[in-house]
């Protein structure tokens, strides 16, 4: 007599592709035959991780189409099922997948456009976090600053793409009733997604900039961070730059 874990296990690897030849003689007999029984849970897996991806990826299936969506929807289902009890962790790794398929290369931009949806699904369900104290910064003698560590807010995410994603993911929101062409040829971008309050916003960023949150989020000290943005470009002003994310809500926290 089989385990019950043995069971299990061969019902998933049968879910997702598996020979279901030993678990059909474990499926009781009813109206519908065994097979036709794993079939229908099967389809209603896989249902749900396609509405999942949907939620998750709407300008992607815009782009793609409904047909080709559903499709890559249940390739990646087969290929890649959910290994968290979270629905909400579902599709990480979706963007990687859709570059695989054939046909993705007639839209090289696909991949970061999934991408950037990614980030925008993480930064939305982020944690949230206490505002940064602005007494205790003031507080701080300027000649510490080097020293500082600056965390920044929990749904914060950094995505750079040669193709102007951000223009796409505007272009292609479910409420537009007609999606605007985007020239390709205006370049790629480098952005920052996070969110403030209860609303995802995502700003372009020059390449000083984006070093400088690059440098931030791995832990560098501000001193280290100053000095990988000066190396990306000129005229940058961190000071306002710092300013002005710690009033938009984008660095949360600072440590001695």
């Amino acid at each position: 007599m089989p385990s019950l874990r043995d069971i299990q296990s061969a019902f998933v690897e049968a879910l997702f592709g598996g020979k279901d030849d030993w678990l059909s003689n474990h499926i009781l007999a009813g109206e519908m035959a065994p097979d036709a029984r794993l079939d229908l849970y099967r389809n209603n897996v896989l249902h749900n991780y396609r509405e999942a991806l949907r939620a998750v990826y709407p300008v992607i299936e815009r782009l793609v189409g409904e047909e080709f969506f559903r499709h890559a929807a249940r390739r990646y289902g087969l290929a890649c099922p959910s290994t968290s009890g979270d629905i909400q962790d579902y599709g990480r790794s979706f963007p990687e997948f859709l570059a695989t398929l054939p046909g993705a290369h007639e839209l090289p931009y696909l991949r970061d456009s999934a991408r950037l949806e990614w980030l925008v699904h993480e930064a939305f369900h982020a944690a949230e976090h206490a505002a940064l104290n602005l007494a205790a910064l003031a507080a701080v003698p300027a000649q510490r600053y080097p020293d500082l560590h600056f965390a920044l807010h929990p749904s914060c995410r950094l995505l750079a793409s040669l193709y102007p994603v951000h223009r796409i993911w505007e272009a292609n929101q479910p409420a537009r009733g007609v999606a605007e062409g985007v020239d390709l040829r205006l370049g790629g971008v480098k952005l920052l997604v996070w969110r403030r309050r209860f609303e995802v916003e995502m700003a372009p960023l020059p390449a000083p900039a984006y070093a400088l949150l690059q440098a931030l989020a791995r832990g560098a000290a501000f001193g280290g961070a100053c000095e990988a943005a000066f190396a990306a470009g000129d005229g940058f002003d961190v000071g306002q730059t710092l300013r002005a994310w710690v009033l938009d809500g984008v660095v949360a926290r600072f440590d001695s």
